[in-house]
C-alpha cells in the first residue's frame, strides 16, 4: 500500500493509520477500482452506460456481471465460462 498523496515517508518504514482502511471515504472507490482491474483481466468490459455493468462476449454467448454495493449478479448464456468464477469468489 502506498501512502496518500502529500504524505512523505522513508522507504522501509510503515505508516500508522489513525482510522481503519474501511472507515475512510475513499474505500469504496479504491475497492471498485481494484475490482475493475481484476474483472477486466478476466476479459470483461465495462459498459459505457453504467460503470457497474460488465459484459464478456465469448464464442458461446455472453456473460453479464452487475455489481451493486456488496452484491453481485452473474448471468448469461455461456455456461462454459462459469467455472472461472469459482476460485475467484
Amino acid at each position: 500500500m502506498t501512502p496518500p498523496p502529500g504524505v512523505s515517508h522513508d522507504s522501509g518504514y510503515v505508516c500508522k493509520l489513525k482510522k481503519a482502511l474501511y472507515g475512510i471515504k475513499q474505500a469504496p472507490r479504491i475497492w471498485f477500482e481494484k475490482f475493475s482491474v481484476v474483472i477486466s483481466f478476466l476479459g470483461f468490459v465495462s459498459s459505457s452506460h453504467d460503470s457497474v455493468l460488465f459484459v464478456k462476449n465469448t464464442y458461446a454467448g455472453c456473460i453479464i456481471l452487475f455489481l451493486y454495493i456488496d452484491d453481485m449478479i452473474i448471468t448469461g448464456d455461456d455456461i462454459c465460462c462459469y467455472p472461472i468464477f469459482y476460485p475467484c469468489f
